[in-house]
């Protein structure tokens, strides 16, 4: 009788251990962090004026025009004169940096642009480097450098 105890008592011991060992590796594998999508944010980057709109998508609507605006403003002040008519559009790839701070990586723009506007470059990043800090875009709760293209559409 004392034997079939300690086998008993030893099977239960054995059977134990292993129930507590599968149930660890399961709560352990669950603990793994999910994949980071470096190409998106959760937050875009935002002007001053747009961060109390409490919808993010109209948020980002509100920064994009906020910066057409404010590049607009820096344009609208000089007269360009051109010799054919004007229809295009550049493309002004720009970078927020953690602390806010904005910055023209380029321009894209057509070789008629260039030869009818050649003033245009330099105009625009006057008024880049004129913007207020912006709001960084935020990856995981934390702020992060994003860059991201502005369209200007030049007609006359």
């Amino acid at each position: 009788m004392k034997q079939f105890f300690i086998i008993i008592f030893s099977a239960f011991l054995l059977l134990s251990c292993s129930y507590f060992e599968k149930k660890y590796k399961k709560e352990e594998i669950q603990a793994v962090d999910t994949i980071v999508d470096f190409n998106s944010i959760d937050s875009f980057p935002l002007f001053p004026a747009c961060d109390s709109i409490p919808s993010e998508e109209k948020q980002k609507i509100c920064s994009q025009i906020k910066l057409s605006e404010h590049i607009y403003a820096s344009l609208v002040t000089h007269k360009f004169i051109s010799k054919n008519s004007v229809n295009d559009t550049i493309l002004v790839k720009l970078e927020v940096a953690k602390s806010g701070e904005v910055s023209l990586i380029n321009i894209q723009s057509s070789a008629f642009i260039q030869e009818e506007i050649p003033e245009l470059d330099s105009l625009i990043t006057d008024g880049i480097k004129k913007l207020p800090k912006l709001k960084p875009g935020i990856k995981r709760g934390m702020p992060v450098k994003t860059a991201f293209s502005l369209p200007i559409i030049l007609k006359n």
